[in-house]
């Protein structure tokens, strides 16, 4: 017979609770576990059963054999018990739960809704939500208009942040482009508790790029990057009042904000190789383009459709503050997984037999599903190796293109949400989490 901590009473707590008053219960056996039977006949009954079970495991419904009062609890359980002896260091507890005071009827729903109120409270404060408890995703776009991008000199630098899915489509972008010796990238660091405001921090510079650029733009956090460029603007002594996200394009020699915006960046940067390929000579630049001329409405369709469904339907999941915004949500990641996965049985890339943007937004996302989404956002579907297109699909860019395989460190980057988000994961345990080269064979 199996008996959970919910059905074990420790008379030695309950008679350090009480002190000196009566107790009217006793602990009586019977085939489905510990009861509690009233009325009880005096304290020396009482005392009789503590003492009786102060030789038992909380952990084990076995009574000491009759006379038995010499049993060593320290060898017991023995190798082949199912259970752990109770250690003799533990951490403290009032022991509510089995004292029976409060009575369990009153504590448990007064426990549920402080928690509920506290959770939904800091859940509004960082993401905003209608009145059903639906997950708003607001825009908080810096910039103007960006123009097409200068070829000549090193004019621009990236702000990207490995666990955002939507700095990784940039960095993945900037990779298959071959773009990574013009345009430089700040790896910014996700850690809240230095920054000044939002989640990210920069690295310590080298000392070459110090020389060449404000100091405003290679220390401190994202936010004072924000401020900076914005010095012109604001009053003074007046800081950036909006949200400092990334992805973030600057023009380091001007000191302004180009665009934080993904799709712009990335149509930026694609914009960008096309030009420099027809600058330089015969095979210097590799033969992609992501954007090709005369399919922009069709791929800007075609990433409002998979950004409703899968990229945004994930975080919808996971920001629901209400069952209703939650079944919605999950409803659409399940949908898209489905038609992502017929949507690539007849194709090699999701727009047809050419990689494209779309491609590399979508791979931003699947790298997060199964070790991130599924588990902190309670995104449904599955794991992506149930779905033989999306898992060959996944192998194929990698193979084809495999600057992807260091675009993400896996580990780290849905290992983020789990320490970041610390209103969705409390007790700031980090599930195992494999590395990108374990999880593409795994597919």
């Amino acid at each position: 017979m199996e008996c959970g901590p919910k059905h074990l009473i420790s008379i030695r707590s309950m008679m350090n609770l009480s002190n000196c008053i009566t107790l009217w219960f006793v602990i009586a056996r019977d085939a489905s576990g510990l009861l509690l039977k009233p009325p009880i006949a005096g304290i020396a009954t009482i005392k009789s059963q503590t003492n009786r079970l102060s030789r038992t495991s909380l952990f084990d419904c076995t009574p000491s054999p009759p006379g038995d009062s010499t049993r060593n609890t320290s060898s017991y359980p023995d190798s082949a018990s199912l259970y752990q002896a109770i250690p003799d260091k533990k951490p403290w507890t009032f022991g509510i739960l089995t004292s029976g005071f409060p009575p369990q009827q009153l504590l448990v729903p007064f426990v549920k809704f402080v928690t509920f109120q506290v959770w939904r409270v800091m859940m509004n404060e960082l993401v905003t939500h209608d009145e059903q408890g639906r997950f708003i995703r607001e825009s908080f776009q810096a910039g103007n208009n960006p123009s097409p991008m200068e070829i000549e000199g090193k004019k621009y630098r990236l702000y990207l942040g490995n666990p955002c899915p939507w700095c990784h489509r940039v960095k993945a972008a900037v990779a298959v482009l071959g773009l990574d010796e013009d345009i430089p990238i700040t790896m910014l660091i996700d850690d809240a508790e230095k920054a000044s405001k939002g989640g990210w921090i920069l690295p310590e510079s080298p000392l070459n790029v110090k020389d060449s650029i404000a100091p405003q733009l290679i220390s401190g956090d994202l936010a004072g990057v924000y401020n900076y460029c914005y010095r012109h603007v604001l009053p003074d002594g007046e800081r950036y009042r909006g949200r400092c996200t990334a992805p973030l394009l600057v023009d380091v020699q001007s000191g302004t904000i180009v665009t934080n915006e993904s799709n712009e960046i990335m149509a930026l940067l694609n914009d960008y190789a096309r030009r420099k390929k027809e600058h330089s000579a015969i095979g210097t630049m590799p033969e992609i383009d992501l954007r090709p001329v005369g399919l922009e409405e069709e791929l800007d369709k075609t990433t409002k459709y998979w950004f409703d469904l899968l990229w945004n339907g994930s975080y919808r999941c996971g920001f629901a503050t209400s069952q209703l915004a939650y079944n919605e949500a999950a409803s659409d990641v399940i949908r898209g997984l489905r038609e992502m996965n017929e949507c690539l049985a007849t194709r090699r890339f999701l727009m047809g037999d050419a990689l494209t943007e779309v491609d590399l937004k979508n791979f931003a996302w699947v790298t997060r599903h199964d070790y991130a989404y599924t588990v902190i956002f309670k995104s449904p579907g599955g794991r992506i190796a149930q779905y033989p297109n999306i898992s060959a699909w996944v192998k194929r860019l990698v193979l084809e293109y495999p600057n992807l395989m260091t675009t993400i460190d896996m580990k780290d980057a849905c290992g983020s949400y789990y320490r970041q988000l610390f209103m969705l994961n409390f007790g700031r345990i980090v599930p195992y989490i494999p590395s990108l080269e374990e999880w593409v064979s795994s597919l």
